[in-house]
């Protein structure tokens, strides 16, 4: 069995350079929902980012890590990079913050999630 891992969707914040240039669809606009930690809406699009593993919604950890990401995400306008790949209603993707940060890097060095592996 071979197991591969695309850099730009699991680390994101390590190839900023990679990821729009893998990237089939780019949305930018601002938050204008905030499901759980790991997943936002931008422009009508669910996005689940594809390097976070945060707690589930109905547990305090999961609380933290949407109530983090709201705080992050409040009043800015992101920049996302979707890969084309879907996950129930939600694409898979990333988002940058309008410093350069990658969110998902954000909220894995904030301790409020894990990586996806």
């Amino acid at each position: 069995m071979i197991v591969t891992i695309d850099p730009a969707e699991r680390f994101p914040e390590y190839v900023p350079w990679l990821v729009p240039i893998l990237a089939r669809e780019k949305i930018a606009g601002p938050v204008t929902h905030v499901r759980d930690g790991d997943t936002i809406e931008v422009g009508g699009h669910a996005i689940r980012f594809g390097s976070l593993d945060c707690a589930e919604l109905g547990t305090p950890a999961g609380q933290r890590a949407k109530t983090e990401m709201q705080r992050l995400v409040r009043g800015q306008s992101l920049a996302c990079h979707l890969n084309g790949r879907r996950s129930y209603d939600r694409w898979i993707g990333s988002c940058t913050l309008p410093d350069g940060r990658d969110l998902a890097g954000v909220m894995i060095a904030q301790g409020a999630c894990r990586r996806y592996w």
